[in-house]
């Protein structure tokens, strides 16, 4: 959300508003010692030295992002039921179209 990677706005669908993701601002937006430009472009170096494959990068990353957007959606109790059901469909289209082809955790870790 830094933007200091455009793309990944475009690609994952966000903004770079914390408060838009109720996942991300439910503590301390900044911290007056962390970068996160700089924190970024790490975690980037990283995946990369860890030997991650280009389409597993991205996958990491849709991922992150899918988790930011189920954050955001809504449910409501169906009548006369002790079930939920979505509230809308704006967020569902956003994660599913995050998810739908990513394979990395059943790849990498066998879920």
């Amino acid at each position: 959300m830094s933007n200091k990677k455009p793309e990944l706005i475009d690609m994952l669908l966000i903004t770079t508003n914390p408060y838009d993701f109720h996942f991300v601002s439910q503590g301390e937006i900044t911290v007056p010692s962390i970068d996160d430009q700089e924190e970024l472009m790490a975690t980037d170096s990283a995946i990369d030295i860890l030997g991650f494959s280009a389409d597993e990068k991205t996958a990491i990353y849709k991922l992150t992002g899918a988790v930011m957007h189920y954050g955001n959606l809504k449910f409501k109790q169906k009548q006369r039921e002790e079930q939920a059901e979505p509230d809308g469909t704006e967020g569902i289209g956003r994660v599913s179209k995050l998810s739908k082809r990513e394979s990395l955790c059943h790849k990498t870790f066998r879920l």
